[in-house]
Formats: structure tokens, C-alpha cells, sequence
């Protein structure tokens, strides 16, 4: 009998579920989490405490509960909260603590810099709307300023879900849906980075590649030789598609 399992990351809980062929629900489960207000308007996760651990603990959870094998499960499925920014290194290890959606306001200087550089019509131009907070760009530029060794460091700028996506497969990809979040970063026509664009807030090379929703990629799920699953998937290969959520076929 083929399983699959699926998990969502939240912004203050977490939750999975494991279903059958019949859709039929096999196990639950579910967590919560904190999220960090270190200072007025500051919203921010752990990525790897928050995200990635709790996208393992939930995977661990559901297979031990239920008793199954893990070499059942031929799909796992992720969402995860969008509109938010980690740096990452090559290894996609988070340097420091992402930054979350709309509700984090702290890049509104940086918001206000770029209004008065660009001027209103034209910074409605690149962004496609009046920049807000829920722009990563912004928070990008705010690393940059406040955190400059970090910024540097960077490998990547990830979400929620590309990070997910890159610890699972390696690859630092992004859905063209959440790359309209990274404008100006990403030419809107052709999806490829704008190096010109891009010179204002970060290297051409430290954005991922923007892919469209059907495209697949494969990995080889080094990271889940932590032990999880108790290894028993840890050698398959994993091809995914990935969006606001990413979907990874494991191939027997």
C-alpha cells in the first residue's frame, strides 16, 4: 500500500498528516512553536529550529506512531508561510534569523530609502505595487545595511519553502509564484535574475533559480542521513516540484 505524507509549516504551528491510496487518513499530528518578537516590529523564526525541525520531528512522529514502514511513503508534500527571507550558506545552513512576512515591520526604513530613490511611479513599476513589508527585497537590503557580514556570507536568500526545498534536494530553486514576492530581483517576463536590478540589494548569485510550477527537480536527500526515518529513505533519490509548496516523489 502506497503512503504519503504531508506537512505544513505555520506561523505559530506546524502540522502533518499521513494518508493511503484512498485518501483515507493513516496518522495526524501536529506542534506548535514560537515566534520570536525580539523588539517592536521584529517578527522572526529559527529556520532550522522552526522550519526544518519541525518538518522532521512531524515526519519522525507520524511514521513511529503509525507503525508503518517507512519505505511505504512515495510522496511527501510541504507548504510552508510565505513572503519571508533567510540567509543561507552553501550548505543551506541559516545565518541568521528569518525574517517573516508582512507583519515584520523592520525593513520600513529601507522601504522609505527605496520610495524616495525610485520615486512612487516607478518603484510601482519594479515591484508591481507600492513596495510594503511583505516584500523580500526590502529584507534583503535590511540585511545588507544591519547585518553586512551576514549579508556577504550568503550563499542564498531563501523562503520558507525554498529553504525546505534545498535541505530536502540541494538545489536553491524558487517558484516563479513566490518569485513575484523577490521583484524587482527577477525579470517578470523572462524569470531570469535582473543583475542590474539586483546591484541595489545583493549579488546576481545569491538569489535562487526561479523555476516554473511543473518543473522537476532530483536530489539526493543527503540530509536526511540524520537518522530520520531511521534511515530508511535516506539513500533514495528525490524529484520534486516546487512552488508555495513543494511535492517529492521517492522512486523505489
Amino acid at each position: 500500500m502506497a503512503l504519503y505524507l504531508g506537512i505544513d509549516i505555520g506561523t505559530s504551528a506546524s502540522k502533518g498528516v499521513l494518508i493511503d491510496d484512498r485518501c483515507n487518513i493513516v496518522c495526524q499530528a501536529s506542534c506548535g512553536h514560537e515566534t520570536d518578537n525580539p523588539c517592536d516590529g521584529w517578527y522572526q523564526h529559527d529556520a532550522e529550529a522552526v522550519w526544518w525541525g519541525d518538518f522532521c520531528r512531524l515526519s519522525c512522529e507520524l511514521v513511529a506512531r503509525s507503525g508503518v514502514n517507512a519505505a511505504q511513503i512515495g510522496c511527501v508534500g510541504l507548504s510552508a508561510l510565505g513572503c519571508d527571507c533567510v540567509p543561507v550558506d552553501t550548505e543551506c545552513n541559516a545565518l541568521a534569523p528569518a525574517i517573516l512576512y508582512g507583519v515584520d515591520a523592520r525593513s520600513k526604513p529601507q522601504i522609505d530609502e527605496l520610495l524616495s530613490e525610485y520615486g512612487s511611479d516607478r518603484a510601482r513599476e519594479l515591484f508591481g505595487h507600492d513596495p510594503c513589508s511583505s516584500d523580500i527585497a526590502p529584507k534583503i537590503l535590511w540585511f545588507k545595511e544591519n547585518m553586512p557580514e551576514v549579508h556577504e556570507r550568503a550563499a542564498k536568500f531563501l523562503t520558507a519553502s525554498s529553504f525546505l526545498c534545498a535541505k530536502l534536494t540541494g538545489r536553491f530553486t524558487v517558484d516563479r509564484y513566490l518569485a513575484e514576492d523577490f521583484l524587482p530581483l527577477y525579470d517578470r517576463f523572462t524569470w531570469k535574475v535582473d543583475a542590474r536590478e539586483c546591484a541595489r540589494f545583493c549579488r546576481p548569485d545569491q538569489m535562487a533559480e526561479a523555476r516554473g510550477r511543473d518543473t522537476c527537480l532530483s536530489g539526493n536527500g543527503r540530509l536526511w542521513c540524520r537518522g530520520h526515518f531511521d534511515g530508511c529513505i535516506s539513500s533514495r533519490r528525490y524529484d520534486g516540484s516546487v512552488g508555495e509548496y513543494g511535492v517529492f516523489h521517492l522512486p523505489s
